[in-house]
């Protein structure tokens, strides 16, 4: 089963992810940029699911640090924000592989996931 990392410093957009990816994913969480951080290095997920406005390390930077290390570089990175359509070209040029706007449609989350991800 693959596994998806969480990344969004919100509880309730952590429990609609997990009803949306839990019974066809191994999905973890972290509520931080710094959290995160330390469950990739515990494992690495096969994809990230980040939001980009967080209280730590926004998106962007995490986005741009996983995207800059080697170790790290080839997971894909999907958005999931309420922000604004204007911070889409900043998360792509951060090396983002997709972008959703919140609220989003679990159907097609889960297809832009089974697309990014390589068996």
């Amino acid at each position: 089963m693959h596994k998806i990392l969480i990344v969004d410093d919100n509880e309730l957009n952590i429990t609609i992810l997990l009803n949306a990816l839990g019974n066809v994913y191994d999905v973890s969480v972290a509520l931080s940029a710094q959290e995160a951080f330390e469950a990739i290095e515990e494992e690495l997920p096969d994809l990230i699911v980040l939001d980009i406005i967080m209280e730590d390390i926004n998106g962007i930077e995490m986005c741009k640090k996983v995207k800059s290390t080697q170790k790290t570089a080839q997971i894909p990175v999907i958005f999931l924000t309420a922000a604004h359509d204007t911070l889409k070209s900043m998360a792509y040029e951060a090396g983002a592989d997709d972008f959703m706007g919140k609220p989003f449609e679990g159907a097609l989350l889960r297809s832009k996931i089974k697309r990014l991800i390589k068996d």
